[in-house]
């Protein structure tokens, strides 16, 4: 890939984010074993790690070859995302857990899923893909949506959940459409990523106490990791723009 960083930095920076899912996988198992706030803690910085690391590696090659924006694009939404996640630990430790959904953090993290829409729709040229799978996705996020605001009632709470579902739908299905077969390391991080934030308003909502959900974060790593690696190796459509 002749943008790409030389092969040594290249083979530095694989190194570090298969360091991440590594590290991840290991946090995952050990959510028995530590303590519930360690746990947090520890998933946390490393959430924030993959994002902003992952957003300056991404834009760094966008610098090195700026007629390429998927690079800007996924680098922003990982930015993003680190940031709002900064503010959802930072209320977190300011002990305000009662607070932090539904709240302008999710703005943060809504508008970062569209952002990854959005580059993957800027870097990749549309494939067709099975028939069935488009509307099968839809499908699912509109009854489990309307399955949340039928057990819970209309609140912002459930219309943000139901916002989470359309956006992780969305990027389901521009993955699916748009990664190139021979890069399936980009569209397994984005799989694991619009899953978790499927998965995450769930737990806001229904089981905020549970002391195993909180194991979502280490996804969160591995899908970011695993973008990263799979953008460091593929080669993107150059923007028309």
């Amino acid at each position: 890939m002749p943008d790409a960083p030389g092969i040594p930095a290249r083979k530095c920076i694989s190194g570090f984010f298969s360091a991440l899912i590594g590290v991840a996988i290991v946090l995952c198992l050990a959510i028995v074993v530590l303590p519930g706030t360690v746990f947090l803690a520890i998933s946390n910085y490393l959430q924030i790690i993959a994002a902003l690391s992952g957003a300056l590696v991404l834009i760094g090659l966008w610098h090195r070859s700026s007629d390429q924006q998927v690079y800007l694009w996924a680098g922003a939404g990982l930015g993003l995302w680190g940031i709002a996640n900064i503010g959802w630990y930072a209320m977190i430790l300011l002990g305000m857990r009662d607070v932090v959904f539904p709240s302008i953090i999710d703005a943060g993290i809504i508008a970062s899923i569209f952002t990854l829409v959005f580059a993957l729709r800027k870097g990749f040229v549309r494939k067709p893909v099975a028939r069935h799978i488009t509307p099968g996705i839809l499908a699912v996020s509109i009854v489990i949506s309307v399955a949340v605001i039928g057990i819970a009632g209309l609140s912002p709470a459930t219309l943000v959940t139901l916002i989470y579902f359309a956006a992780c739908g969305i990027l389901l299905i521009t993955g699916l459409n748009s990664v190139p077969k021979e890069s399936p390391m980009i569209l397994c991080g984005v799989v694991i990523f619009a899953l978790t934030f499927m998965i995450y308003p769930l737990r806001e909502l229904f089981l905020s106490t549970n002391t195993i959900l909180p194991v979502i974060g280490t996804f969160v790593v591995m899908g970011f990791s695993l973008i990263v690696l799979g953008l460091l190796q593929v080669r993107c459509r150059k923007s028309t723009a």
